[in-house]
């Protein structure tokens, strides 16, 4: 089952009351609300009225997303209080700021150490870390993203996943089905080599995608990076995200 949300940085000027009523325009039914942009960490009262305010809108709330960076020296707790007070159940990191190929072997087993630190303060709070899948972390290449799923091995640590244009169509698949069994959920957009495009110019890719997903298991598939931000183009890509799932895929 797939079900298809927004990620609130689509919009990152509009105020939280604009992103649930486009969000319910658009006829989607989950979100991921940002860190830096709709609700700061630490803000924990606040994060609870967003709370209420998404639940009043029908709205689930698919995570929270952080811009918590292993190697960095920051702390996790705000971030995690944070996620807590809003009631998601998934809280979004990344996996620090060098190319997997690039980082030394002391280098890689530092983050790797860290992580290990973070998701045992995470199951404290019983919320589930994710990876960002992202260029220049230890996510950018597929092998290297599986290795680090692999090495945590817990429940308390899972991935998301995006089409990143370092990798080609065949081994965004591919990578795809490697990380099945670690996935939460998708960030959804369609790029080609002159940037944003249309949801709709991306559709063969984006059938083949959803149909790597396992059919018994919930996944939420979030828009983002919309063509110019533009709130017209949003309500477009929406519609043809929610006519491709309702096709079965």
């Amino acid at each position: 089952m797939v079900i298809p949300g927004i990620v609130s940085a689509t919009f990152k000027t509009k105020s939280i009351d604009e992103v649930l009523c486009i969000a319910k325009a658009a006829g989607l039914d989950a979100i991921e609300w940002s860190e830096n942009h709709h609700i700061a960490k630490g803000d924990v009262e606040f994060a609870k009225e967003v709370a209420k305010l998404t639940q009043e809108s029908g709205l689930e709330i698919a995570g929270y997303g952080s811009y918590y960076r292993l190697g960095e020296g920051m702390d996790l707790k705000p971030s995690l209080e944070t996620a807590k007070a809003l009631g998601a159940k998934m809280l979004r990191i990344w996996a620090g700021s060098k190319p997997s190929a690039a980082l030394t072997e002391d280098e890689r087993n530092a983050l790797i150490s860290e992580l290990l630190e973070a998701v045992e303060l995470a199951k404290q709070y019983d919320i589930v870390l994710n990876l960002e899948w992202h260029k220049n972390t230890l996510t950018d290449e597929n092998e290297s993203g599986l290795d680090v799923l692999k090495t945590i091995n817990s429940p308390y640590l899972h991935t998301l996943w995006q089409p990143t244009q370092a990798l080609s169509f065949e081994e965004r698949k591919e990578g795809l089905k490697m990380i099945l069994p670690y996935l939460s959920y998708l960030h959804v957009y369609y790029w080609d080599e002159s940037g944003r495009r249309p949801f709709d110019e991306g559709l063969e890719h984006w059938r083949e995608y959803f149909s790597v997903l396992e059919k018994d298991k919930k996944y939420y598939a979030l828009l983002e990076f919309v063509l110019k931000d533009s709130e017209e183009q949003f309500y477009q890509d929406a519609a043809a995200l929610k006519a491709l799932l309702q096709k079965g895929v």
